[in-house]
């Protein structure tokens, strides 16, 4: 039990770092383009999207072969990570209650995982209606799962700390998953369609929801990194 309950803390470490270094050489190599701005020869921090990078063909109508690949892989490395909480429960057993709804937020979270891998099978530019329901699916999914676990925390012997950031990331991420999924495009919607996109989304709506995507994908990766060593710390507990 003690070798395999290593497995969440390096493999969720080894997610965030692989996200952040893999997606900094996708947005180097991305050749441009929004769907504000067509004309865009790199990427734009405040106006691009991240799946933006997850496109086959971008809005300026340029081949976005690399990163695409490397953006999507980053996505499913989110995915297969997910499979690492279900050695996390173990860590909680010393509390019943805290076991149970960390095997909840486990399972969950798992189910999300599995989303994000969807979201990464589905690129916006091919697929827009699944890309847009996997999305949905995993910010929502994951905002409950992360709830469960802020109780797991509370009710575990860790840290208080960890609770207070497993609470912050929670509030973090239910607030965005709302903010961003509570008003979804209908059916018809055409995001290559530049009239209509204008139509559905201003463009300062459109800078505030790129920018927040931003600051709560660094939250999120911040607080994992976090509960690894929350993890630890009930591991250390348990070999003492």
């Amino acid at each position: 039990m003690i070798s395999t309950s290593y497995i969440p803390i390096f493999s969720l470490r080894f997610m965030a770092f692989y996200f952040i270094i893999v997606n900094a050489i996708a947005i180097y190599l991305f050749p441009g383009g929004s769907l504000y701005n067509y004309d865009l020869t790199s990427y734009s921090f405040t106006e691009n999207f991240f799946s933006d990078l997850g496109v086959y063909e971008t809005s300026g109508g340029h081949e976005n072969f690399l990163s695409c690949f490397l953006f999507n892989s980053t996505l499913a490395m989110i995915g297969f990570a997910s499979f690492s909480y279900m050695y996390v429960p173990p860590l909680f057993n010393e509390n019943r209650k805290a076991y149970i709804f960390s095997s909840i937020a486990a399972a969950i979270l798992i189910i999300s995982g599995i989303c994000y891998i969807g979201v990464a099978l589905t690129p916006a530019d091919l697929y827009f209606g699944e890309h847009v329901w996997f999305v949905i699916f995993a910010f929502h999914l994951q905002t409950i799962g992360i709830l469960f676990m802020v109780i797991a925390f509370f009710l575990s012997p860790a840290d208080n700390r960890y609770t207070i950031v497993a609470f912050i990331y929670f509030i973090c991420v239910a607030t965005y998953s709302i903010f961003e999924t509570s008003s979804p495009p209908p059916p018809d919607f055409d995001p290559r369609n530049q009239e209509m996109f204008k139509d559905f989304v201003t463009y300062d709506r459109m800078v505030i929801s790129v920018v927040s995507q931003k600051v709560i994908t660094l939250i999120a990766f911040i607080s994992t990194i976090v509960f690894t060593f929350g993890f630890k710390s009930l591991l250390d507990q348990k070999t003492r």
